[in-house]
């Protein structure tokens, strides 16, 4: 505690104003639409912090930020359905991380740029995936966003949501599939984060600060959710998304 009130005079600048300021429309994204709140954040944290700090401040912003939901979802998660993505997921997403931290940060920054613009091309087209429903299929889904968001930081996770949301399972059973993956990656990236040394003071500080701003922005979302149209939204969240994608290509 002590470590960390000695860095609060170096951390309060400018850079984490402007992040709380980007911490708010993310956890809106996020509360509203389930999705996109990292991936809105994640480039903008990137320009402020640097892509690998960037990176372990969503993690643990976004793993806090569900924990409430995690207890119900792992009781009834088809973990049959979850671990042949989730598994691969992890191993890729750990080896991922040993590029992220040792990469030119302006190669990963550009790196970002490219993915969040594929990602969001995805979402906007709905893709859906409609094959059968292998366990083949499912690993090399994970395996490929782990290595993703491993190796860049770009949140890749909607790619194994497309997996999960062709089963026949019902809703709840999805959501939760889809939760507990995502917890299982997120959980991975924080250890694998520590492993390398990544967190210290300052970084587990700013999360902390930006925490409950986050927060408050999802409950927003959330209220929004029940009041504003969802294509309207939808098509505001692209827009966004592209712009922060093509920011981090230029810069």
């Amino acid at each position: 505690m002590e470590s960390l009130l000695e860095n609060f005079d170096d951390i309060w600048t400018l850079s984490l104003l402007l992040a709380a300021c980007v911490a708010v429309p993310s956890g809106i994204i996020q509360g509203y639409a389930g999705f996109g709140g990292a991936l809105f954040a994640v480039p903008l944290f990137a320009l402020l912090f640097g892509p690998v700090a960037a990176f372990s401040i969503i993690v643990i912003l976004m793993l806090t930020g569900q924990l409430q939901l995690i207890s119900k979802a792992v009781r009834i998660a088809d973990w049959k359905e979850v671990l042949p993505v989730a598994g691969p997921s992890v191993i890729a997403l750990s080896l991922g991380v040993l590029f992220l931290v040792s990469a030119d940060p302006g190669f990963i920054r550009r790196g970002m740029g490219v993915f969040i613009l594929l990602i969001t091309i995805f979402m906007m087209f709905g893709y859906r995936y409609a094959g059968k429903r292998r366990s083949l299929v499912g690993m090399a889904t994970g395996t490929v966003a782990g290595s993703i968001t491993g190796s860049f930081g770009v949140p890749a996770f909607p790619l194994s949501a497309i997996y999960f949301h062709n089963s026949a399972s019902q809703p709840e059973i999805i959501r939760a599939n889809v939760m507990m993956a995502l917890t299982c990656t997120l959980i991975a990236s924080i250890v694998g984060l520590s492993f390398q040394g990544v967190y210290d003071a300052s970084i587990l500080l700013r999360a902390a600060i930006l925490y409950p701003i986050f927060t408050a922005g999802v409950f927003i979302g959330q209220y929004l959710f029940r009041v504003a149209p969802v294509e309207w939204f939808k098509k505001v969240t692209y827009g966004i998304l592209i712009c922060t994608a093509l920011v981090l290509l230029v810069m």
